[in-house]
């Protein structure tokens, strides 16, 4: 009979194997579009096999369901006081990117004009920039919470895409300190 650390262990190691599912399918969906992908694909993109997948995820319809979610990431990136946002938003962003080389608004643009991308565009504006613009005071909410964004996955594209000289060089500190007070103004507001 297995221990309850042993347990805990294969628990643990599920949701690692299960994250790296989703990255592999975000990565995939993301560059390739829903069309053009497969659940082999993607199970040979984490190194485990096609029923694994389908054991955790089911149908390709229901890992792009999942993948395609912005639930978590709005959770994270919108968990600040309005006051302190901006820095928040920022630094939060550049964290995930050192840490996943990935970026979640980045990931919004090149999967939302792909087949199937339409639930991928209304899950970032439903959970994303939606939830922003209601917490926002004053004219133009909506306008200045997609400023956010805009400014947001900019910033993603040149570090992660385009790899831009000067921005990929620049310490996560100083991009905080010259990015937040811009992004901050659109959020005190108005325009």
């Amino acid at each position: 009979m297995p221990t309850t650390g042993s347990i805990e262990e294969q628990r643990r190691d599920a949701c690692a194997t299960r994250e790296t599912i989703l990255k592999m399918a975000r990565r995939r969906f993301s560059s390739c579009g829903y069309a053009d992908v497969t659940l082999r694909d993607i199970a040979a993109d984490a190194d485990v096999s096609a029923a694994l997948v389908v054991k955790y995820f089911g149908s390709k319809e229901d890992l792009f369901a999942q993948a395609s979610g912005f639930e978590h990431d709005a959770e994270r990136l919108l968990d600040c006081e309005l006051p302190h946002l901006g820095e928040h938003l920022v630094r939060t962003l550049l964290d995930y990117h050192d840490r996943t080389q990935g970026d979640p608004l980045v990931r919004a643009v090149f999967t939302s004009s792909r087949p199937a991308g339409g639930r991928f565009r209304d899950n970032f504006e439903s959970q994303l920039v939606t939830r922003l613009a209601d917490r926002l005071d004053g004219p133009r909410a909506r306008l200045r919470a997609e400023l956010v964004c805009s400014h947001l996955m900019g910033l993603g594209a040149a570090r992660l895409v385009l790899r831009t000289q000067a921005i990929s060089a620049e310490p996560t500190e100083e991009l905080v300190a010259l990015t937040a007070p811009l992004i901050q103004r659109w959020i005190d507001g108005p325009l």
